[in-house]
């Protein structure tokens, strides 16, 4: 495709937090031009007045719609459930879908009823459906016209943990310790997170089970040559920060791995991903702050056979709209890197 070219897209659901930092990613993207953005308020509104925060930017003053019209490229930003039934609706008229719910991360349809507490909204869309994380789906992304856009939790938690499955380097039982921001829980209004609630403290949630325990599963299982699903114990914490994901997953080494082994093998892996990096001491969600980065850093303990990774992302970049517009770059043909080259926000 030309460099010159440029896909017309839109965003369902630009008013919340990732619909919003798609349409900021979107304004300085080569290859992008949003043409549509709807929401369920707000239509009517140009994009500068219902986020001040985009007012400057190029396409600022397109006013939000009802519907999606013309885009070849829907990025869709709303909660699962609706999120299915807008997909489906899209493919139907040829548009090519990134969904950001979950709503096609699972393949199996009673899985997704069992963790959602509902239906599958579009089931016959499933088959179609590729799961993006773009540094181990690349090639099935590019022939891709429905994109299932990762959890945060999963993304962080897939990067750290799928060089030594796939290896057979750790055994499968796995814990997960996982600290995010406020904007996880998205911004409509409600009482856990309001400021006085989540101020000064941190709290522990989902301990029977969160949503994105099966998709971790699922996605590492991939990896393991022996057939053996990981078995992942996963505790989400809620801290008082606006963004940022740290995940720190604890494993056992299987017998006679050394430490130069497991170095060795995420370094070949991520050495030539221009977004995962490994690094010599633990990362703060600070140095990913507003950029599509994934840090890593690894604490071997050969002795004790156990080893202890540390991975670092921004929920709404990396785990988020950023990783949409990693996808969009792949599927379209462009650098990987295109519209994300930005440095990160500090402090």
């Amino acid at each position: 495709m030309p460099a010159s070219s440029h896909i017309p897209c839109a965003i369902i659901g630009v008013t919340g937090y990732e619909g919003a930092n798609l349409a900021r990613l979107i304004a300085s993207h080569p290859h992008l031009r949003l043409t549509e953005a709807t929401a369920r308020t707000e239509v009517g509104c140009t994009l500068n007045r219902a986020l001040p925060a985009l007012a400057g930017l190029p396409g600022a003053d397109l006013v939000i719609s009802e519907r999606v019209s013309e885009a070849e490229l829907v990025f869709i930003a709303v909660p699962h459930g609706p999120a299915g039934t807008l997909a489906a609706e899209c493919r139907r008229e040829g548009r090519h879908v990134i969904d950001l719910s979950a709503d096609f991360r699972l393949r199996e349809r009673t899985l997704y009823a069992q963790w959602y507490h509902q239906p599958h909204p579009a089931p016959d869309l499933l088959p179609e459906a590729v799961y993006g994380l773009c540094e181990w789906e690349r090639e099935a992304l590019r022939r891709a016209d429905l994109i299932a856009n990762p959890g945060c939790f999963p993304t962080a938690a897939i990067l750290a943990l799928a060089p030594a499955i796939s290896e057979r380097l750790i055994e499968s039982q796995i814990v997960v310790d996982a600290k995010t921001g406020i904007s996880g829980g998205g911004r409509s209004p409600s009482r856990r997170f309001h400021f006085a609630e989540t101020h000064d403290s941190v709290a522990a949630y989902g301990l029977g089970g969160h949503r994105h325990l099966p998709e971790m599963e699922q996605e590492l299982g991939k990896f393991a040559r022996d057939g053996a699903t990981p078995q992942i114990t996963f505790v989400p914490h809620l801290v008082p920060m606006n963004r940022g994901i740290l995940a720190t997953c604890y494993v056992t080494l299987r017998p006679g791995v050394r430490a130069a082994q497991v170095m060795e093998a995420y370094q070949a892996r991520y050495a030539r991903e221009p977004f995962v990096q490994i690094i010599d001491r633990p990362p703060e969600t600070a140095w990913v702050r507003g950029t599509n980065r994934c840090l890593l850093h690894l604490a071997v303990d050969e002795a004790r056979g156990r080893a202890i990774i540390v991975s670092a992302i921004d929920n709404l970049m990396k785990g988020g709209a950023g990783q949409a517009i990693q996808n969009a770059n792949l599927r379209y043909g462009w650098p990987e890197t295109a519209g994300l080259e930005s440095g990160g926000l500090w402090p």
